[in-house]
């Protein structure tokens, strides 16, 4: 007999099922038992196939961990001689990677002593080029540096002959200024300020009743360079609100360009009314003659300034403006006819010494004569009373310098 289950099947019961074998006779005790009999029964039934599945469970439990310990302990071992075998092959295989590493390692040191050899040839030979190259460029560079000493020694050279030069001809040059001054102060009695150390000035500033005369004095001994005569101008153009009268004089050289052979000439600036005087080789003339030009020419010049700043409409004293213009032009044209005249009696004089000698006398007075009447034509042309009709009009003679041939004396 093997019980099967239980189920409800109304309140408070419960169907219990058993399988008998066939052949099971059912005792007759329970065929005839009461409930609570049989429910003893049925508890007594229940208590011992408990038991008995107790200990068919314990008994299968042990044989299951029996089973299992085995099953396990096979695989394990199983496992455990894959894992040794496993382990032989990586021996085996690490052997044969510490052989191969090692073959590297000497491949590699090989290698690289190569590598460091053709590095230390390489660059040993690169560095013997470059101390060979290095060594070309110091001597070219020392070469070169010889040559620009060489080139600084000579530009100092001639920088300190040049800066000589210059200290020189501005010693020259305020000299001849000092000179000029003089003989201004002789002459007429002028007295000139120095204003070279001012910017765009000149080099003598005069105040001549009330109108401003400015003095640029060169003392070149050849020739004037035209960039001094364009400066002069650009002064002139800079106190063209102050100053009336400029004076250029050239002590020695003769003024070329439109100045060649002219010894005293003049210039009239239209927009400014500034009247420009060119003086070429001072020192060749009598300078008491030029500066009594100059005192004249001043005069005129004021008076014409004059005239045209009292009248409010320049056309209506046009004319006489225009007559003081021209008699100053007309003075400068006699005084540079003049001046020509006593230069060549003065050259003149001075090529025949004996004949001097002999007619000393009578040359001094035709000179003293020749200058007297000079300056009273020259008082004359300045004079208001000298009519616009007697102008001179004609062109200025050039005059050439005259070299004087000196005879060297016999020793």
């Amino acid at each position: 007999m093997s019980f099967q289950g239980l189920k409800p099947v109304a309140d408070g019961l419960i169907e219990y099922t058993w399988t008998l074998r066939q052949d099971y006779n059912i005792p007759q005790r329970l065929l005839v038992c009461g409930v609570e009999e049989f429910q003893d029964l049925l508890t007594f039934m229940d208590g011992f196939q408990r038991r008995e599945k107790e200990a068919f469970s314990r008994a299968a439990a042990a044989d299951i961990s029996a089973d299992i310990e085995r099953t396990v302990r096979a695989e394990c071992e199983g496992l455990v001689a894959k894992a040794k075998r496993e382990a032989a092959a990586a021996n085996a295989e690490v052997a044969t990677l510490k052989g191969m590493l090692a073959g590297y390692r000497e491949e590699g040191r090989a290698m690289e002593d190569e590598i460091r050899r053709r590095c230390d040839d390489a660059w040993t030979g690169r560095l013997l080029g470059m101390k060979e190259e290095n060594d070309r460029l110091v001597g070219f560079l020392r070469e070169e540096m010889e040559e620009l000493k060489k080139g600084l020694r000579e530009a100092q050279e001639r920088l300190y002959a040049r800066d000589l030069s210059t200290r020189v001809a501005q010693r020259r040059g305020k000299a001849g200024e000092d000179e000029f001054a003089a003989a201004a102060a002789a002459a007429q009695g002028w007295t000139l300020e120095r204003v070279s150390d001012q910017a765009r000035a000149c080099d003598f500033r005069m105040n001549y009743n009330g109108c401003c005369v400015r003095f640029e004095v060169k003392n070149h001994e050849n020739s004037v360079p035209g960039e001094d005569i364009k400066k002069f101008r650009r002064d002139m153009e800079e106190h063209r609100e102050d100053t009336g009268i400029g004076v250029f004089v050239a002590l020695n050289a003769h003024l070329g360009g439109t100045f060649k052979g002219r010894l005293v000439t003049q210039e009239w600036k239209e927009d400014s009314g500034q009247l420009l005087i060119f003086i070429s080789a001072f020192n060749e003339q009598d300078g008491d003659f030029v500066f009594l030009l100059l005192r004249h020419v001043f005069d005129m010049y004021l008076r014409y300034k004059g005239l045209i700043e009292s009248c409010n409409d320049i056309s209506s004293v046009a004319s006489e403006s225009a007559g003081l213009r021209a008699r100053i032009d007309n003075c400068m044209i006699h005084a540079s006819m003049m001046t020509k005249h006593l230069r060549e009696l003065q050259l003149k004089v001075g090529r025949d010494k004996k004949a001097v000698m002999k007619m000393f006398d009578d040359t001094a007075e035709m000179l003293k004569s020749t200058s007297a009447e000079y300056q009273l034509m020259l008082e004359a042309l300045a004079t208001e009373a000298l009519a616009s009709e007697h102008l001179v009009t004609e062109g200025v003679e050039e005059v050439e310098p005259v070299k004087i041939k000196r005879k060297q004396s016999k020793k």
